[in-house]
């Protein structure tokens, strides 16, 4: 289960690793083009942002596009803040759309950006752009230390139960002939089993998924899982898809 734009790139991603592949886009994304992010622009471009994190390739591309569409240069916007990715992936968009990034952490995750970063950001002005769904415990983590956050909604991420490929992942699923699953966040966890629920109770989902191989991409998808009772046996430590995987296929030997 990945977002649209990354499904292929994912898909080839386990073939390679020996996974026969049953993927879906449980999330539609939806551009956040409003106030917020107008008020953002104004604060960059008087001076009054002292660092940016960027959390994904998916916000990289919105605030590209976002930006463009107001007339702004994405790059030129940010080049007086410190730019901080979250992982390699995140970087490598963020330079492709020409902007330079100044720092990633260690270990590639939102617990890790705050262990090892957020001592170096207090009384910061840090503008978080991300998802509708981001993990509180970044911005948390970053307030405690005595950051001045803002958190920016650069898009929205919108279940969709209705698509034709996460119906029939659910009923591939429930028909027991899905062997392991990859859970690349707690949203899209949460929505594939409220489709796996249009087929059986949820009682029959987590006892499916808990007599087969679970892997969750990072702690908090990790924990939400957990709050529904399903047993997770796979957590990178750094949170990318291919660590996820890497991962779940020590688990399947």
């Amino acid at each position: 289960m990945r977002p649209k734009e990354k499904l292929e790139e994912s898909i080839a991603m386990a073939r390679e690793m020996g996974f026969d592949v049953v993927a879906a886009s449980p999330l539609q994304i939806k551009l956040n083009d409003g106030p917020e992010f107008d008020s953002f622009l104004r604060s960059s471009k008087n001076g009054e942002v002292d660092v940016v994190i960027l959390t994904s390739s998916t916000g990289v591309e919105a605030l590209v596009r976002m930006a463009s569409r107001k007339g702004e240069d994405a790059g030129s916007l940010l080049r007086s803040a410190y730019r901080i990715a979250i992982g390699p992936l995140t970087a490598k968009a963020m330079t492709s759309r020409g902007i330079e990034v100044d720092s990633i952490p260690d270990e590639y995750s939102s617990e890790g950006l705050v262990r090892q970063m957020a001592g170096d950001l207090a009384y910061k002005r840090v503008f978080l752009l991300r998802s509708s769904h981001g993990e509180p415990i970044l911005f948390d983590g970053l307030v405690e230390a005595g950051a001045d956050v803002t958190e920016i909604v650069l898009y929205d991420l919108v279940p969709d139960l209705q698509s034709p490929e996460v119906r029939y992942l659910a009923e591939e699923s429930m028909a027991g002939r899905v062997d392991a699953f990859a859970f690349s966040s707690s949203l899209s966890a949460a929505t594939f089993i409220e489709a796996a629920e249009k087929i059986a109770p949820r009682e029959r989902v987590i006892e499916m998924l808990n007599f087969r191989i679970v892997g969750a991409m990072g702690g908090p998808t990790r924990k939400r899982l957990e709050q529904m009772g399903v047993r997770v046996e796979a957590v990178p430590t750094n949170a990318t898809f291919r660590d996820l995987l890497e991962e779940m296929v020590k688990k399947a030997r």
